[in-house]
């Protein structure tokens, strides 16, 4: 046990800085005695506990175990409790423990070393997935670089028969040579076509190991101050990275464009802040109804929030966009008091990623789709083919 873990004192009011000052108040520093000097040991100790508990949750990840937010809240808790005597955060009893043998220091120490634990896996987990994933796509990289050269070899040899031929003036032969000719070059381009298909299925693999990385990297930026959630600059960055991943795997992905009906409306009657507060219900109703960590949530700008699906067609998308209308209504109608009720509902435009859509081309079609829905009555959901955008524009 630790030394100062013995001290049957209670934590002083003060840090041990306001101890070290009022010893200097005077011209000439009275010697501390004993006890003194071992409340100013002991807030030092409680004082670095803190901070470092503190730095730690600044710096906290998701995990497979919880997420950043609950490790945060987690380390906070032990944090107050360790300091400040506050309830235990294992003990289920609101009543704090101020003295410092009633503290449970045996939770804070299990509580640290499973949540590094935990971390130490995920990340160790994730370098390993890393490297796979490189070095399958430097090993497809080397057996494209061998079998090109074959093609190459059997491609030149077919030319030059063809060459003869032709300077032969049989012909015949320059037939049969031609046809022999083209049916070597579909051999090759089948060849290779299956071949790439194998090496994306492969990479493919190991890409989707790195989703959750995808996901997390989103964390980084900037989040919406009033929403909680990822900002416009995190959709741009994060729309691009899933038409790239999407190149190679080829699964279906889905963009929702969601906009709050008649938000201008609400502004003017209640106030600002009432608008404020039903752009987080619209919030609250997102993170009821898209679950996964593999799909992104933004504030698209104003009253507009962005949604991106991974392996998501079509059809899966309208089904969550219903669902989406049907949570705000639920959470509207939650009893809330003596608060404002609100009425309002929304419209959301749907769009999968087609092949050669850009980030601008896809949330484009999302954005027509969502004024689609609006023009039809709002409170619904519509989709846009690129076929059918094309012909409304």
């Amino acid at each position: 046990m630790l030394s100062f873990l013995r001290t049957p004192k209670a934590t002083p009011p003060s840090s041990v800085a306001t101890v070290i000052r009022s010893a200097g108040a005077t011209s000439k520093p009275r010697q501390m005695s004993a006890e003194d000097r071992a409340d100013a040991q002991l807030a030092l100790v409680l004082d670095s506990i803190g901070s470092m508990l503190h730095i730690y949750a600044q710096h906290a990840f998701d995990t497979d175990a919880q997420t950043s937010e609950q490790t945060r809240a987690a380390v906070q808790h032990w944090r107050l409790h360790a300091t400040n005597g506050s309830a235990s955060p294992t003990s289920g009893d609101e009543r704090a423990s101020a003295g410092i043998l009633e503290r449970d220091w045996k939770g804070l120490l299990r509580f640290f070393s499973n949540t590094r634990r935990d971390e130490a896996v995920f990340v160790a987990r994730a370098q390993t997935n890393l490297r796979e994933s490189i070095w399958a796509f430097v090993g497809g990289l080397h057996q494209l670089v061998l079998e090109e050269h074959e093609e190459g070899k059997t491609a030149h040899e077919q030319i030059c028969r063809v060459k003869e031929a032709v300077a032969s003036n049989d012909t015949a032969s320059l037939k049969r040579e031609t046809m022999a000719a083209v049916s070597v070059m579909e051999t090759l381009m089948e060849k290779r076509r299956q071949r790439q298909q194998q090496q994306f299925s492969v990479l493919a693999e190991k890409l989707k190991s790195l989703g959750r990385e995808l996901e997390d990297a989103r964390r980084e930026i900037c989040l919406d101050a009033l929403t909680g959630l990822p900002n416009r600059k995190a959709f741009d960055k994060y729309v691009s990275r899933s038409i790239e991943l999407h190149s190679l795997i080829g699964k279906p992905a889905a963009l929702l464009i969601v906009d709050v009906d008649n938000f201008k409306s609400i502004n003017d009657t209640y106030g600002h802040p009432v608008g404020d507060e039903a752009l987080r219900q619209v919030t609250r109703a997102l993170s009821r109804t898209v679950l996964r960590r593999v799909d992104f949530v933004c504030r698209f700008g104003g009253d507009e929030f962005a949604v991106i699906l991974q392996e998501t067609d079509r059809v899966g998308a309208i089904a969550l966009g219903e669902k989406l209308c049907k949570s705000l209504r639920e959470v509207l109608d939650a009893p809330r008091g003596n608060e404002q009720k609100l009425e309002y509902t929304m419209s959301v435009g749907v769009a999968e990623l087609a092949l050669g859509d850009d980030a601008l081309s896809w949330t484009h079609r999302a954005d027509q789709a969502m004024y689609h829905a609006k023009r039809a009555g709002r409170n619904q959901v519509a989709s846009l083919t690129r076929e059918e955008a094309e012909r409304a524009e």
